[in-house]
């Protein structure tokens, strides 16, 4: 079976590459932040998308090593993961693969809790700036 079947495709340094979010992946997330509920909410901090792309990323590459003895590729560091993103643009559509190639790897039922959640946490940050933008208006 080819693993990039599972991925979803991304650019990074100009290079077509395949994010994969597998049981290897669950793993070593689990392994990290002890509960999906944490790995599901990595919404917020880059570093956690850097290396949580860099695991999805070397899933392909360890593929690539072990289908290519005499052709070996180095596993990616998440400094050279994050030097392969170009600008806020760059940042944004990475977050969003990681984000596809998480719900493509999970079971239904949890794509759609992630689903569910991601509804929430728009709603309560659409609330909080109208609640922002209505104190700014009080205050002229």
């Amino acid at each position: 079976m080819d693993i990039k079947n599972l991925g979803v495709k991304v650019t990074l340094g100009g290079e077509e590459h395949s994010l994969i979010f597998n049981l290897n992946v669950l793993e070593k997330c689990l392994t990290k932040y002890e509960k999906m509920d944490d790995v599901l909410n990595l919404y917020s901090n880059l570093s956690d998308y850097k290396w949580l792309g860099a695991q999805m990323l070397n899933e392909e590459v360890e593929e690539w090593n072990e289908d290519h003895p005499d052709d070996q590729k180095p596993l990616l560091t998440e400094q050279q993961v994050g030097r392969m993103l170009d600008g806020i643009g760059g940042i944004n559509d990475f977050q969003s693969k990681i984000r596809e190639a998480m719900l493509k790897g999970l079971p239904v039922e949890k794509v759609e809790e992630v689903e569910e959640l991601e509804k929430n946490l728009i709603a309560a940050q659409s609330g909080k700036i109208t609640q922002w933008m209505d104190r700014l208006k009080r205050r002229k």
